[in-house]
């Protein structure tokens, strides 16, 4: 089955560089890019941001290991900083014994008589102090390589408590991105279920209409009930009903009830 696999495989590389030639190898990157491209667009926003927190989980004990590395190099420089201590103070007692020989000498005194309370010769101090001297210097050597040590190592913890610092401050962004990367996932959830909400809002429409056009046509015969009298005429039902179409004088005065008045002056009728 694996060679058949092969043969195919083989084949099919075969036959596209035969027919695109040069331009196979691009063809072929582009068509591997939008394939992955569709496969990670189809992937739900809610299982990237679970694999974003899941990342962030395996941060813990990367930041707890650079923590316990910070608390062994801590301990590591105490220790070198006691050593350095008792180096120093080795270095100081040498000094002054060395200067105490050295004086017997500088004095001319044949004999020296030390504190155990023997005596000796000045050729044997002066073997002595040639010793003393050369272990001093060796013991000042080393106390320099442990200072400069102390001081190296001292560099690299402050080092490593930025990156420290920088780590944590990281972390905490990130966790802070990615809750808000859920928040804005719960309220896209939100406004498709909001949006996929579909009303049948059709009866109402339709009753709306119904309701408009039954206005529409009461309107209408209003109108037609106050024009029908001026175009159509009213048929006379009682005698005070009966158009008057006499004298417009005698009309207003039977309107308003008043009579005609004759003038003191003329024949003409004032209207009291």
């Amino acid at each position: 089955m694996l060679k058949k696999l092969t043969l195919v495989a083989l084949g099919a590389l075969l036959f596209g560089g035969l027919v695109f030639g040069n331009r196979m190898v691009p063809y072929a990157q582009t068509a591997w890019n939008k394939v992955r491209d569709k496969a990670h667009q189809s992937v739900p926003v809610s299982f990237q941001i679970d694999a974003a927190r899941q990342q962030l989980e395996k941060i813990n004990p990367e930041i707890k290991d650079m923590v316990w590395k910070i608390a062994r190099e801590k301990a590591e420089i105490k220790r070198l900083d006691r050593d350095l201590e008792t180096q120093t103070a080795g270095l100081e007692k040498k000094y002054n014994e060395m200067m105490a020989l050295r004086s017997h000498l500088s004095g001319g005194d044949e004999v020296y008589v030390a504190t155990n309370g023997k005596s000796y010769t000045s050729t044997r101090v002066e073997e002595d102090l040639r010793h003393r001297f050369s272990v001093y210097k060796t013991s000042e050597q080393t106390r320099d390589k442990t200072e400069q040590i102390l001081d190296l190592r001292r560099k690299a913890l402050d080092s490593a408590l930025s990156k420290l610092e920088q780590a944590q401050s990281l972390q905490r962004e990130l966790e802070i991105q990615v809750e808000n990367l859920t928040a804005r996932q719960r309220m896209v959830e939100v406004a498709k279920s909001a949006s996929s909400i579909n009303i049948d809002d059709s009866q109402l429409a339709r009753t709306q209409k119904l309701i408009d056009e039954i206005n529409a046509q009461l309107d209408t015969e209003e109108e037609m009930l106050e024009l029908a009298p001026q175009y159509l005429g009213e048929i006379p039902v009682s005698p005070d009903s009966t158009a008057n179409d006499g004298n417009i004088t005698e009309s207003i005065d039977a309107y308003f009830g008043t009579k005609p008045v004759q003038s003191k002056d003329s024949n003409d009728f004032a209207v009291k």
